[in-house]
């Protein structure tokens, strides 16, 4: 698997980009899969994830640097890659939510307070179980529940690929307080059990209109 470890800065109007910035070491490369921006941040900073590194770094768009705020290394469980992938970002820019795929075996999800981009505090972690390896994920309107999609690539197309991170095919939901995410049991969603033509590969999502979400 090829991977990179770049953030790039666009000039809209100009339609240019104005900044290359290197993630990690580039002899090495981080393996960037998802930046966002800090809402409301008066100096532009943003997040990203190390997926081959394992680190989260804050991204300084107006210097043109990376610097890694926090390891996911004291994460990690013997045999397994932690691949910390996608996350989403509270409104008031406070508080991180972000998906650890482990290759689709042992996934967890991991909640932070950045109210101090510099020093990320973790808040609450939640393990999916055996044969787990979230991805996608997004907050509900209210910002009250998070959902999360297990499942993330099987290149499994003639001639077979080198990613082979099924998860376990659920959708799962939690309920998420300023200090804390827990898992919501009521919600029980299965694409190898509940999708007629199954076993399916949910990815990514939308909510439609309706209520709160």
């Amino acid at each position: 698997m090829i991977v990179r470890g770049t953030v790039r800065v666009w000039d809209f109007q100009k339609r240019t980009i104005t900044k290359k910035i290197v993630v990690g070491d580039p002899a090495n490369p981080s393996g960037t899969i998802n930046v966002e921006l800090i809402p409301g941040d008066r100096k532009l900073r943003a997040f990203t994830a190390g997926m081959a590194d394992n680190k989260l770094y804050l991204i300084d768009t107006q210097g043109g640097t990376a610097t890694p705020v926090f390891d996911f290394s004291q994460f990690a469980v013997p045999g397994l890659s932690i691949w910390p992938q996608l996350f989403q970002i509270t409104r008031d820019g406070t508080r991180l939510f972000i998906t650890l795929n482990y290759s689709g075996y042992a996934g967890k999800v991991v909640q932070f307070d950045i109210s101090y981009p510099e020093q990320p505090k973790v808040l609450s972690v939640v393990d999916l179980g055996p044969n787990s390896g979230p991805h996608y994920l997004a907050l509900t309107k209210d910002e009250k529940r998070l959902v999360v999609s297990d499942y993330f690539l099987v290149e499994d197309l003639v001639p077979p690929g080198v990613v082979k991170a099924e998860g376990d095919h659920k959708i799962h939901v939690f309920n998420v307080t300023p200090n804390q995410i827990t898992l919501d049991p009521r919600f029980d969603l299965d694409f190898n059990r509940d999708i007629p033509t199954g076993p399916a590969r949910p990815h990514g999502f939308v909510f439609l209109p309706g209520g709160n979400e």
